[in-house]
């Protein structure tokens, strides 16, 4: 039997690793299918388009963490089965853990473990490479080791640092907070501080979203009595400053103050709403009627409320339960989306998926009761999540087959008119037959994709496309570097090709590493959403940055440009004939976007000193710095040439 807090039963599950993201969805990628157990994944997206999975893994006595990185297509990074981050021994019952990316792409990481005796929450900072930054036994987060600590969770900052909170159970239950910068050293004292409720008043469960100026804000449950059973849950919030000040009221307010929280079956879930405030949702039975309903709030920066005080209800329908409600803000219209699943009054029609969209006020606009998205049934939906890419929602849930352990991962796209934006309306991300414990799933907002990971015994995962297709396509390109460029062949390297969106500002979406042969030719697979038209940016180590044209046509399958036949194929026709072959221009060394003197010194102090080998300034790729480079950067910066985008 294996545990996670509540205990959860996983099965092995004999798949093969795969080597990116697949579109069979009855064999999905596995990320690690060792010997033993491997249990309670977590998901979190890098700037690029890719994604770190964490998970803890018993392929040796006593459960250890375990971490692996995936590029945009989903090759793995970090080697078969993922790099051990920590070795320490885990309690028994597995305790949630937390994982976030900062700016730099470095993965941060809490979690506690037993090497003091009792539990207690440590921190670890893994670079993109797969270095412990912070060392092989990480940042120990607090001074009381004898205490019980758990539940931790983290935020990288805005100022370049990271704040974790915990449970610190002390009779009443605390929580705890430290804050340290990205060397490890703590920011707020030597102690963490710790928040306490008044008399006898516990709490737990805290949550954090990133505001301004390195602030943080937290949402946590205060209760008094037995918690399982307790009638007193109320929630709370407060804004943190980067010194670790109380921003809002002191007392912290309440978010939720008539009490009647479900408490261990489900934790108040909690979002930022992009302009440095937060939206929370709950479940409750706040009218004491055996009846769960599902509320949001949003909370502006200033810690002004914007809903009704203890927050919009998601559906009127008093005859039935209303359960794991999840939330999504859409900056551009002020509008909240909540998600949630229902069941009749005495749960035994179950599986529904029901939806409900709040104005700027907190007003329904689809209805007194919401809108189905998936009617009753006996099948039982859980672990349903939810993220927008503008306007577009996306959700994704787990679903039990009625009368066997068979576990479907589905997922489904909308908007604010409600309606269905995939064909097939409801699509189906894993159909293998087994359980499928605990999936989690993370969002590219730049590409839309959806990264799900669950555990079978061994640690799955599948991306979804924006468009709700799956796997990645191939991208095909041609192109030529002047300095490379010797007819009929081109010296073989790497270039980054960059796919950014059609309209200003041409946000990135996805980028990618690309070698081209002798050719010229390279290619690289892509997530983006099909039917999408993306900018092309191209880049090489000492040659000028080369926009397309015009956007690109990106579909499913594969696609393809070719910058080397004419010179309307590059942004203001920014490319240079050369043996038959349109090319990038060569010299840009230091990558300013011009090619110019200061190009023309780094060239000419390296082969001064005789330098040799794969080097920037080696800018015809012969694999020697000297005059012939040279050339080539006098050359174009006579001719005064310069990056040309929109």
């Amino acid at each position: 039997m294996k545990n996670f807090y509540l205990i959860l039963i996983l099965i092995i599950n004999t798949a093969f690793i795969n080597a990116q993201w697949t579109s069979n969805t009855s064999a999905n990628t596995t990320i690690c299918n060792e010997v033993g157990d491997q249990a309670t994944p977590k998901a979190a997206m890098t700037s690029d388009g890719g994604c770190y999975i964490m998970w803890f893994d018993n392929r040796v006595p006593n459960y250890k963490v375990y971490l692996q990185r995936l590029d945009p297509a989903g090759n793995p990074l970090f080697g078969t089965n993922g790099m051990l981050v920590s070795g320490f021994a885990q309690n028994n019952f597995l305790q949630d853990f937390n994982i976030d990316v900062d700016a730099d792409d470095n993965a941060v990481i809490v979690f506690t473990d037993t090497r003091n005796g009792t539990l207690n929450p440590f921190a670890y900072l893994v670079s993109p490479g797969g270095t412990l930054l912070w060392g092989t036994s990480g940042i120990s987060l607090t001074d009381s080791t004898a205490v019980s600590q758990n539940i931790p969770v983290v935020r990288a900052t805005g100022d370049g640092n990271y704040v974790f909170a915990w449970t610190y159970a002390s009779g009443p239950n605390r929580i705890a907070m430290q804050k340290l910068d990205v060397n490890g050293n703590p920011q707020w004292g030597t102690a963490p501080m710790k928040l306490r409720g008044t008399g006898t008043e516990n709490f737990s469960y805290a949550r954090l979203v990133k505001s301004d100026n390195g602030s943080v804000i937290m949402s946590w449950d205060a209760w008094t009595g037995n918690f399982a059973t307790s009638s007193s849950i109320k929630l709370f919030i407060q804004k943190f400053s980067s010194a670790g000040a109380k921003l809002w009221m002191d007392p912290q307010d309440t978010i939720q103050n008539l009490g009647r929280l479900s408490g261990i079956s489900f934790i108040p879930y909690i979002i930022s709403d992009g302009n440095d405030g937060a939206v929370l949702c709950w479940q409750d039975d706040r009218n004491a009627d055996a009846r769960a309903s599902v509320f949001v709030q949003r909370i502006n920066s200033n810690g002004v409320i914007q809903f009704p005080k203890n927050g919009s209800e998601g559906s009127l329908l008093s005859t039935n339960n209303h359960f794991l409600p999840t939330v999504n803000y859409i900056e551009s219209t002020g509008e909240t989306v909540m998600f949630w699943t229902e069941t009749n009054g005495g749960q035994t029609v179950v599986g529904g998926l029901y939806g409900q969209k709040f104005d700027a006020a907190g007003n329904r606009q689809w209805g007194d009761n919401g809108k189905e998205f998936k009617s009753m049934d006996n099948n039982q939906l859980s672990f349903i999540q939810s993220w927008n890419k503008d306007t577009t929602v996306i959700v994704n849930y787990s679903e039990t087959q009625f009368g066997s352990s068979n576990v479907l991962i589905k997922g489904m796209g909308t908007g604010p008119s409600g309606n269905f934006h995939w064909t097939g309306n409801i699509v189906s991300a894993s159909t293998s037959s087994g359980s499928k414990i605990r999936k989690m799933s993370a969002f590219d907002k730049n590409s839309g994709m959806t990264v799900m990971a669950w555990s079978t015994g061994d640690i799955i995962a599948q991306n979804m496309n924006f468009d709700g297709s799956f796997g990645a396509s191939e991208f095909n390109l041609k192109y030529g570097i002047e300095g490379f460029w010797n007819s009929p062949t081109q010296v073989q390297d790497t270039i980054t090709c960059n796919m950014r969106e059609s309209a200003s500002p041409y946000n990135l979406v996805q980028t990618g590493k690309m070698y081209l042969n002798s050719n010229g030719e390279g290619s690289m697979s892509f997530t983006t959403t099909s039917g999408g038209n993306y900018f092309l940016e191209i880049r090489h180590r000492n040659a000028l940055e080369t926009w397309s044209a015009n956007p690109v046509w990106m579909k499913s399958g594969i696609s393809e440009y070719d910058f080397t036949t004419s010179q309307s194929t590059a942004y203001g026709n920014n490319i240079v004939l050369k043996g038959g072959r349109y090319c990038a221009y060569s010299g840009d060394v230091n990558q300013d976007g011009v090619i110019d003197g200061a190009d023309g010194s780094i060239c000419d102090n390296d082969a001064a000193n005789f330098v040799f080998g794969y080097v920037d300034t080696d800018v015809n790729g012969d694999g020697i710095v000297d005059g012939s480079d040279s050339a080539i950067i006098d050359n174009n910066s006579a001719n005064f040439i310069s990056v040309e985008k929109p």
